[in-house]
Order: C-alpha cells, then sequence, then structure tokens
C-alpha cells in the first residue's frame, strides 16, 4: 500500500541512504506532529495560525524505494496580480505582521534555490499580471514581467512563438502557465508582454520591452485555425532525468475577460487536453509529469492526515483531477486565492499531491521529489505552503534586483498614485462576493448611477479587487480598487430584462453559491428557498414603486458584463447602447465631490426574505 502523511517540516536530502524506511519512519511521527500543532500554536489565532500549520508537510511514499533516486525541488506561486510592493499584513492575537511584496518573495526564492539549484525547478500558476496594482499596472505590468526575468535568470533566453504541438524542451529552470487575467487587455496585448514591442501610449519601464525569458504553457488555448496559441508541455531535464510539465488555464475564461480581447482563440475544456499532453510526455519516455494549472481547489482542513476521498474535494479543480487518467505526480495549481496542500486520488495510479500557495507572493510552495533515476517515476513527494514573512529570515534581506525594479516604478508612477482624491472617515469594505451588500459595493453602484444619470446601476463583486482604508484617499488606493478600466455603458431595459439580470445572480455556477451585483436606484427582496428563476420576491425603484415589467428604464453597467462577463447573458438584451467614461474615473469624479469624509454605510437595497414569525 502506500504512504501518506503530514510530515514533520523538514526538507529531506533525498540522497541513496534515504530508504523507504525512513519514509515510513516520517510518515509515523507525522501523526503525532498533527496532534500537536493545536497545541503549540494556542498562542495565535486567525490567518496567522491558519499559515503556521498549513506550513507541515503533506507526503506520499511509493512501498519500494529507489536504491539510487535523484532530488527534485520544485519552487511555486500563483496570482501575484502585480502585488510588486510589501502591504499585506498577517493578523493575530499577537498582533499583525508584514508579508510579501516580490522583493521578499524573490529572496525566499532565492534562499531556497542556493542549496542546489541544479535541482530545483520554479513554477508559476497563472495571474503573475492582470488586476495589478498601479505601480505595475500603470505600467502596462512591464515591472513584474521584469521580476519574474529575473527569477528565471540567464538561462532562460527570450521566448519564442510556438510552431506546433511539440514540447518545448527547454533549459530554463522557471516556468508558467498563464492564467485568465493575462488576458485582460486581449490578445494583442499578452502576445506583446510575451514577445516583446511598445505599448501604444509608449509608457513602461522606459525603453522598449524585449519580451518574457519564462516559457508560457497552455495546453487547452489554441488560435481558431487549431494551431496552439502557446505550448502545451515542456520537457527539463534535471540531473539527467527528464521532467515533463503540462499547462493549462481555467477553460472559464471567457467569461471572466472582455469577448473582443480574445477573438482570435478558444479556450477547450481542460480534462482533454491535458490527458493528450501527459500521455505524449509518456509516450516520449517521461515518467515524471507535474501540471502547472491556473485553477483551484477550495481550502480543505489544512494539514490533512490521509488522501481526500472522491467527493472530498471542492472547487472547480475537483472534477478536472477526476478526469485526469493518472500519471501526474503534482498539481500546482492557482486562481481560488486559497491555500491548497492535499493528496487527491486520480482514474488509477498514486495520488496526486495538490498544492496552491494564496495568492499575492504572500507565500510559495516547496515541494521536494524523490525520483528513481533508472525509471523516471516519483517514488516520495512532499510539499509545504510557506509564508514570505517580511520581518524575518530571508525576508529581512529583500532581493536587490527586484527590488530597484520596484524603486524604478514607484517613481514612474509616484504623481498619478499620490493624487489626492478625498478622505474617508473609516475603512469601506468590499466583503465578499457572497455578501448580498457591502459598504463599498454601494459606493461603487452609486457612483457609477450618478456618472451616468440612469435609473440603475450594475456592477460585478469580482471587478471590486480591494478596500478602502481609513485616511487619505489618493488615486493609487481606488486604483487598487478598480484596476480594469472597464468602459461604463448607459442603455435602456424593460424592467422584465432587469428582473432577467437579478435571477442570474442564482443561476448557472451560481446556483448555490451567488455572487450578488452591486447596485443602486433599486431595492428587491430574495428568498433562496425558492426554485432557481424565481429567487426574486420583490423589487422597487429609489422612489419606492414597484418594478413594472414593461416599463423601459435608463440602466448603466461596465462594458465587462454586458458582455456576458461572470456568465451574465442577461444585460445583452439592452437597447441604444451608449459608452461612457471607464468605471474608475467615474468614481474619482464622485468622490472628489463628496462631503468628506466618506463614510462606509448600507441601507438594506438587498435583503434575504424573512419568513413572519
Amino acid at each position: 500500500m502506500n504512504v501518506f502523511s503530514t510530515s514533520p517540516p523538514v526538507r529531506p536530502a533525498f540522497a541513496a541512504q534515504h530508504s523507504a524506511r525512513a519514509w515510513h519512519g516520517l510518515a509515523g511521527l507525522a501523526f503525532g506532529l498533527l496532534a500537536a500543532a493545536p497545541l503549540a500554536f494556542a498562542h495565535e489565532d486567525g490567518e496567522l495560525l491558519e499559515r503556521r500549520i498549513g506550513a507541515a508537510p503533506v507526503s506520499w511514499v511509493a512501498p519500494a524505494s529507489s536504491t539510487l533516486p535523484m532530488s527534485l525541488r520544485i519552487l511555486a506561486f500563483n496570482d501575484l496580480h502585480g502585488q510588486l510592493e510589501t502591504h499585506q499584513r498577517v493578523s493575530g492575537s499577537d498582533g499583525s505582521r508584514p508579508v510579501g511584496g516580490v522583493a521578499v518573495l524573490a529572496s525566499y526564492l532565492a534562499a531556497e534555490r542556493s542549496e542546489d539549484p541544479a535541482h530545483t525547478l520554479t513554477l508559476i500558476a497563472g495571474d503573475s499580471v492582470g488586476a495589478s496594482a498601479l505601480i505595475s499596472g500603470l505600467l502596462h505590468d512591464e515591472p513584474t514581467l521584469a521580476v519574474l526575468n529575473g527569477l528565471a535568470g540567464a538561462d532562460c533566453p527570450r521566448i519564442a512563438r510556438p510552431t506546433s504541438d511539440e514540447p518545448v524542451v527547454t533549459r530554463c529552470l522557471t516556468l508558467a502557465t498563464v492564467g485568465n487575467h493575462e488576458f485582460d487587455h486581449g490578445v494583442g496585448e499578452l502576445e506583446r508582454q510575451l514577445y516583446g514591442g511598445a505599448h501604444a501610449d509608449g509608457t513602461g519601464l522606459g525603453r522598449r520591452w524585449d519580451g518574457s525569458h519564462v516559457p508560457e504553457l497552455a495546453s487547452n488555448v489554441r488560435r481558431r485555425d487549431g494551431t496552439p496559441f502557446l505550448p502545451p508541455s515542456a520537457i527539463v531535464t534535471v540531473d539527467g532525468v527528464r521532467i515533463g510539465i503540462v499547462g493549462a488555464v481555467t477553460a472559464e475564461t471567457p467569461a471572466l475577460v472582455p469577448a473582443e480581447g480574445i477573438a482570435p482563440i478558444t479556450f477547450e475544456d481542460e480534462v482533454p487536453r491535458i490527458n493528450a499532453a501527459v500521455r505524449d510526455l509518456h509516450a516520449r519516455g517521461v515518467a515524471t509529469v507535474v501540471l502547472l494549472i491556473h485553477e483551484g481547489l477550495l481550502s480543505p482542513r489544512n494539514p490533512v492526515p490521509a488522501p481526500l476521498g472522491p467527493g472530498d474535494a471542492h472547487g472547480r479543480l475537483a472534477p478536472i483531477l477526476a478526469g485526469l487518467e493518472g500519471g501526474v505526480d503534482v498539481v500546482v495549481a492557482g486562481h481560488t486565492h486559497q491555500p491548497n496542500n492535499v493528496l487527491v486520488p486520480l482514474r488509477s495510479g498514486p495520488p496526486a499531491l495538490v498544492v496552491q500557495a494564496r495568492s499575492y507572493g504572500t507565500a510559495y510552495a516547496a515541494i521536494d521529489l524523490e525520483i528513481d533515476r533508472k525509471t523516471g517515476a516519483v517514488v516520495a513527494k512532499s510539499s509545504r505552503v510557506m509564508t514570505t514573512w517580511a520581518d524575518e529570515g530571508p525576508g529581512r534581506s529583500p532581493d536587490a534586483r527586484a527590488a530597484r525594479i520596484v524603486t524604478a516604478a514607484a517613481r514612474a508612477t509616484a504623481t498619478v498614485r499620490e493624487r489626492a482624491i478625498a478622505v474617508a472617515g473609516a475603512a469601506i469594505r468590499r466583503g465578499n462576493q457572497t455578501d448580498p451588500e457591502t459598504a463599498l459595493g454601494d459606493l461603487v453602484a452609486d457612483a457609477l448611477r450618478a456618472t451616468a444619470g440612469t435609473d440603475f446601476a450594475f456592477t460585478n463583486p469580482g471587478g471590486l479587487r480591494n478596500d478602502l482604508e481609513a485616511g487619505r484617499v489618493t488615486h493609487g488606493n481606488l486604483y487598487d480598487v478598480l484596476p480594469f478600466g472597464n468602459r461604463l455603458v448607459r442603455m435602456t431595459m424593460t424592467g422584465r430584462d432587469v428582473l432577467a439580470i437579478l435571477e442570474q445572480q442564482f443561476e448557472g455556477p451560481r446556483v448555490s453559491l451567488p455572487a450578488f451585483l452591486r447596485v443602486s436606484g433599486l431595492r428587491y427582496v430574495y428568498d433562496l428557498g425558492r426554485p432557481v428563476g424565481s429567487r426574486i420576491l420583490a423589487v422597487d425603484d429609489a422612489t419606492g414603486r414597484t418594478l413594472d415589467p414593461a416599463r423601459r428604464y435608463s440602466v448603466v453597467t461596465t462594458d465587462y458584463l454586458l458582455a456576458g462577463g461572470d456568465h451574465y447573458t442577461a444585460f445583452s438584451a439592452g437597447t441604444e447602447a451608449t459608452p461612457l467614461v471607464t468605471d474608475i474615473e467615474a468614481v474619482e469624479a464622485a468622490l472628489a465631490s463628496a462631503a468628506a469624509p466618506l463614510a462606509p454605510r448600507t441601507d438594506g437595497r438587498v435583503r434575504p426574505f424573512a419568513a413572519p414569525r
């Protein structure tokens, strides 16, 4: 039988003397550590406790060990989103601690690689750019891409366009897949970022962008003529053993980015393309395969003392894993911004180790593999999710090269970023997408409606990427909230059309977990206990009049939602569409003219049905 465990937080040397007996010993010791973990961190709470416990490794070992193993370490991160600076803090009962920032992340990765650079891969699971902080986004994310080029190093030349479905054979030990946010500004801009060229408005790092040096993989993205948009896989040779890397991005990307920008390409179902790429690697004699995918699980309890059962994995990655034929040793995930560190069974063979390292550079995964040199197969694997503390260890000495890039980007964006807009008397929070109403959602939706002069306004909760903190509100703060620059569109819709929009909050992927639109100009009551399609019980306009299905109303929304983003097709019923300013321009103008200080308010415009007692 296979052995699995949460094992001690140490890196095995994976030398020949580490036999199966040693791995079994680690497995037995792990259960004692797991039982002791709550006691060891009893003085901590919240996310701090979660991060401490999450650093405990999850491991698997085959019943028979190799007499001549090769060790491989994989360092992985995901969903960086251009967060160049250290602004994140992790709170516990003893206060909060700084975490993240690309120079801090780079210092941790460098410290890990220094132990054995020739046996260390770095993998990036998408959304490195897009929905970025202003310091990166205003410069078309070139600073973030430059930092990633620095991680890749001299062994990674500028990447080339793919010419076939053949795996890329590369000596580069840093590889990535794209996420949905890499497509935020369309295929043309992504290709410029990948292969080089100047942006049309001339801004950036002050010179023509040279292109990416990190090979990008995506097996399920194709051009309309059927050719690959990016290579499906790569083969890297480490100490004589060939390692296969397969890339994939969520097939839901078309619902998450502006439609016109991705017209030249298609996003196919992940499972068939991944299985085909894995079979191709196996046919080429590659036995060890890592799946690098921008899709993730929702976080199960961590650490996990056994492989998850077939029904225990949740999130959109779960059915993808269930459809894999086998032969995938490690899955480096992303997209959900949650810590994953679990073993998940596939249709055949050993369970896959599934790892995701939160987001924004506040963590990384450290994955250790023991590979039989004769067969090329993995005989043991272990992983941890490590926090990039900025106040201890490598975090106290940020990577110098990355720090220089951050400093240059900060200087280039300082004037725009520091432009004062308003003052917030208290923090104005965006909340969760499942919250029916939030203070920041109301503020933004009201600003859009005021700008457009319409009866109603709608925007999506996923478009609000940060909170507004108490104190001075700058353009940079607002950019962090609204980084996409979505264009507002004013149009005419019937009351029946508006009702269809509200009902779509509870349809499709949102049947069991709604993601409430942020609305202005209307008030409504919903009941999740009613059948899909009839969950809206009552709708009034701003004057208190009941929504008239036959009446024509003026509506403002974003071009993203109008194009069907987030699976909202009902907006397409609008007529007389007129483009307006961007969402951030509208909100900045509204806040600048508002009475100071801004205050967090909700008014009960969205309410769940409460049965009379």
